[in-house]
């Protein structure tokens, strides 16, 4: 049976978290799309694991759970509090070799705080890995710990919540631009192909650092129909990497319904849609 309660999806970026909300019984529309800005800088809280801003964070987010009976949470989670790498799948067939690569690429962290999820890939001899800290993970679970479900969804998973939406077909490669790093994942026939992420402190290094990257992943240097560029510095981003992408792609910034394939009672924001973009893909249902 179709869950009747509207699902709602957070992001965050800097001072802001971005928010939608499903439409239960259309499931290309949103109910709502928005924003709140905050004083403090929202990503260093959620991971300074310290309650001192913490609190106006949780009441905004439990104030959106009560307005719109909300059992389902998703949220956006970050790429630089996580391990992502690709695994021979004979490694992944054999237990003591799973467990030796996990210790090996979390060394010093407990095994009981390791959490992995693997994940198929197009070439079959392959798995993807998702490592993650729970301790680094422990405000964001909190804020909804009186969720009926919640899910913590990494971004190249935003690529697979856009297959069952707009069922792309082809290739494309999915970017999202966050404020200390770049998420790049790529698709063919709507599987992953791959995915990585890469932090930077200066934005405008990203050329030398897309570089070196691509020398390691060759899928980056991979055909590419669509180009799909979001979050914060989408802008800067396509305007100093646009040069190293598929001359043959089309690169599109998420920043309007149509491009989204969202319908919404709203047709104006008093922010970047680009920027809510996971939040709208999170929200949705598509099974």
């Amino acid at each position: 049976m179709k869950d009747q309660y509207p699902s709602l999806g957070l992001c965050f970026f800097g001072k802001r978290l971005y928010y939608a909300v499903n439409d239960p019984s259309e499931p290309q529309k949103l109910a709502r799309i928005g924003s709140y800005d905050f004083n403090i800088d929202v990503t260093e809280t959620l991971l300074g694991n310290t309650e001192q801003h913490f609190r106006g964070i949780k009441e905004t987010v439990t104030q959106l759970k009560k307005e719109y009976d909300i059992q389902r949470l998703r949220v956006l989670s970050f790429p630089t509090q996580e391990c992502w790498t690709t695994v021979p799948k004979i490694v992944y067939d054999n237990s003591d070799e799973r467990e030796k690569h996990i210790s090996i690429l979390m060394s010093g962290v407990e095994r009981k705080k390791i959490h992995p999820t693997w994940y198929n890939l197009s070439n079959q001899d392959y798995k993807f890995l998702l490592l993650r800290n729970s301790d680094s993970m422990h405000l964001m679970q909190e804020l909804a710990s009186d969720t009926s479900t919640t899910d913590l969804i990494s971004d190249f998973e935003i690529g697979t919540r856009w297959v069952r939406h707009a069922n792309p077909g082809g290739s494309f490669m999915n970017i999202c631009c966050f404020n200390n790093c770049i998420s790049v994942s790529s698709f063919i026939l709507g599987k992953l192909r791959g995915a990585t992420f890469i932090a930077y402190d200066n934005i405008d290094d990203l050329p030398y650092l897309w570089l070196q990257r691509t020398k390691e992943l060759s899928w980056m240097k991979g055909l590419h129909e669509e180009i799909y560029v979001y979050g914060p510095e989408a802008y800067h981003t396509i305007e100093i990497l646009k040069p190293f992408w598929d001359e043959a792609g089309t690169v599109t910034k998420m920043d309007t319904l149509d491009k989204i394939q969202i319908e919404a009672d709203e047709e104006t924001y008093g922010f970047n849609l680009e920027n809510a973009y996971p939040a709208m893909m999170l929200a949705l249902d598509h099974t």
